[in-house]
């Protein structure tokens, strides 16, 4: 064991509390669709019929799905081992899910930019979330194993208004945030009992792209509690502001690497 996971590891063993987030970097890397030929396809096809474009994330959500044993979730695994039977809260920026399937208790996530698990009118016309329509999910997988056309395809529509159905994602036309308020809420009570407590703050591949969900909050946390410990990790922009430099590490690494190497035989 290195270094730098040996006293990462004996950080979060003596930590009250464990802070963690997931940001950019952490994500899914989307680029393998260009290696599934089926897919490169698709996309040609939907240039020539743009108005299919909602096709698309019905298909990430089906490849992500079959991706199961991958170093996402080797990386995912060593992370959950890393806080069992300890205090934790997770924010992820990632909007692929895959958080949802590792070991860790739902209770104590919050992903503020969405993701797969509901839908949402694309005008948010009435402030709530549904389930993805099965039909539509199941169009779309026979769709690419060619067993139905691009044209018979029907996208799903809102029942209140009828405009456009789309997964509740940062990036909609209006975002429905009402699909983590909720969560963030329990997370604002959680950090209220961090205040004066050992914390052992883990930030994973969270660049500049939304600084102000955990990047600038997560510094501020450790600049208030005296007692806290950030490690940051990230390929880039891994430094740390000058007032938590001594109580806290830059890591210059892919934090999904540096999991899976320091932590997997």
């Amino acid at each position: 064991m290195n270094d730098k996971i040996k006293e990462l590891t004996e950080k979060v063993d003596d930590a009250q509390l464990i802070l963690i987030g997931l940001g950019e970097d952490f994500q899914y890397d989307w680029e393998v669709l260009l290696q599934d030929v089926r897919y490169q396809e698709i996309e040609q096809e939907i240039r020539e019929n743009a108005e299919q474009i909602w096709v698309i994330p019905f298909l990430q959500k089906m490849i992500l799905l079959q991706k199961q044993k991958d170093r996402w979730k080797k990386a995912y695994d060593v992370l959950a081992g890393l806080v069992k039977d300890k205090n934790y809260f997770v924010v992820s920026l990632c909007m692929d899910d895959r958080i949802y399937e590792a070991d860790f208790d739902e209770q104590r996530i919050v992903t503020p930019c969405g993701g797969f698990r509901k839908m949402q009118c694309d005008q948010n016309c009435a402030g709530v979330l549904s389930d993805m329509p099965l039909e539509s999910y199941e169009s779309v997988v026979r769709y690419y194993r060619g067993e139905m056309s691009l044209a018979d395809l029907q996208e799903p529509v809102c029942k209140t208004c009828g405009e456009k159905l789309r997964f509740n994602q940062l990036g909609v036309s209006r975002y429905a945030e009402q699909g983590y308020l909720d969560q963030w809420e329990t997370y604002t009570k959680w950090l209220q009992g961090t205040v004066n407590k050992r914390l052992c703050v883990l930030e994973l591949g969270v660049g500049l792209e939304y600084p102000k969900i955990i990047r600038f909050p997560f510094e501020k946390i450790v600049f208030y509690n005296q007692k806290a410990f950030m490690y940051r990790i990230h390929p880039l922009v891994y430094q740390l502001g000058e007032e938590i430099v001594d109580r806290g590490v830059g890591i210059k690494e892919d934090p999904v690497d540096f999991l899976i190497n320091g932590f997997v035989n």
